[in-house]
This record gives C-alpha cells, sequence and structure tokens, in this order.
C-alpha cells in the first residue's frame, strides 16, 4: 500500500468514525457557517430540482429544511452515525442506489476529504448518479473585507462580497482535508471548472458573501 493510498485509508475511517455531536460544536453555530448552509439551500432551490441526491449529511440542516419545503431529498453519506438514507463511500453509491438517477447532486464539504488523484474519479461518479451538480469546497487563502446584505429602497436586497484573498503559504498539517481550492495549481478555482466542463458543459462559480472560506460551483 502506497503512503497515499494508507492516507486515503486513514482519512476514509476517520470519517467513518466520526460522532455525530462533531456536526453541533461550537464551529456550526457561528454565523459564517450558518451563513454557508443558507446559502447552499438557496442555491439548490433555484435550481428548482425534481429530486435531489445529498451526499455528505453533516448536521441534517440542509436536507431537512429542503424535504419540509417541499423537494424529495435523498441523502447518503459514508458515517453510519449520521443516519442517511444511505451509507457507503461515493465510489459504492451507484451500486447502493441500483442506477438511481437524480436531477441534482449536492455535495458540500465532502471531496476535499479525499485525496486529489480521486477528484476525477469522483466526479465522474456524481456526474453518473445525477446531471446537474452543486458542490461547495474550502479555500486555501487568507480573507480580510466585508460582506453582508445591501438594502436599498424600492430594490431586491442583495448580497455584497468586498474580501480580498492572498495565499497562504504553510501546510495543511493536522487538518482532516487532503486539498483545498488554491492550494497548488491542480485544484485552483480554474482547475475545478475545467474539471467540471469536461463532465457537464456548462459551469458557475462563487463563493460566500459573508463566508468567502467558502467557494460553490453549479454544473449543469
Amino acid at each position: 500500500m502506497t503512503e497515499s493510498t494508507s492516507a486515503a485509508v486513514r482519512g476514509e475511517r476517520r470519517e467513518q468514525e466520526l460522532d455525530r455531536s462533531r456536526y453541533f460544536d461550537d464551529a456550526y453555530f457561528e454565523v459564517p457557517q450558518l451563513f454557508s448552509q443558507a446559502l447552499q439551500i438557496h442555491h439548490v432551490r433555484g435550481m428548482d430540482p425534481e429530486s435531489i441526491l445529498e451526499i455528505g449529511i453533516g448536521n441534517g440542516f440542509t436536507a431537512t429544511f429542503l424535504r419540509r419545503a417541499g423537494f424529495p431529498v435523498t441523502t447518503a453519506d459514508i458515517n453510519s452515525n449520521l443516519e442517511p438514507d444511505v451509507c457507503g463511500s461515493i465510489t459504492e453509491l451507484p451500486s447502493l442506489l441500483a442506477g438511481r438517477s437524480f436531477d441534482v447532486v449536492v455535495c458540500c464539504e465532502v471531496l476535499e476529504h479525499m485525496p486529489l488523484e480521486q477528484l476525477d474519479e469522483n466526479l465522474q461518479v456524481l456526474k453518473a448518479l445525477g446531471n446537474r451538480l452543486f458542490i461547495t469546497l474550502p479555500t486555501y487563502s487568507r480573507w480580510v473585507g466585508l460582506g453582508g446584505i445591501l438594502r436599498l429602497p424600492k430594490r431586491v436586497p442583495s448580497l455584497i462580497d468586498l474580501h480580498v484573498g492572498w495565499p497562504r503559504y504553510d501546510k495543511l498539517v493536522g487538518s482532516p482535508h487532503f486539498w483545498e481550492i488554491g492550494l497548488n495549481r491542480n485544484c485552483s478555482r480554474r482547475s475545478i471548472e475545467k474539471r467540471l466542463r469536461g463532465l457537464y458543459g456548462r459551469v458557475r462559480s462563487g463563493r460566500f458573501a459573508v463566508n468567502p472560506t467558502h467557494m460553490y460551483f453549479i454544473a449543469e
């Protein structure tokens, strides 16, 4: 077993065994994190999905809200402690779902928990599970600035993002992430978009105004 494969196995085991309480600690109650989850819901609803597969259930906030809004949601996760509808790794999902296809596949803050070498294979699996994709990934940058909601008379409130970022030069030591957007040229925003266009054709991306450490990609 190579060092990379061994690290991947350790990472997978960590995610399988992570206690449910981890998704309800103080970090998940911070405003930027809650804002990210709210925008996940906002963007997914904007895709007007007929059916949704959410991979990486986390604290269940996204799936629960969308279900109560009337959208059919199937959840999948590698961690049985989170009680997903389907339990297994990304590569196992096509067989576990018995060939089912979904209108929109949602995969937020998941792919970075696996080696970058597996990204193309993982994206191919996501494409096989549905023709449209919404993913979010962390950014490997430091940010300063201002983000929020702009309200003007007779105008629909809009988000403002006045952040400036610059590269980090430290390493991802002790992090559960194998990579993040901007860690190197193979996982830059442009590189991720290129990978997605090779599968879907049309790709949009952006960062969350109040939490620029999270970037989203919509592929159709």
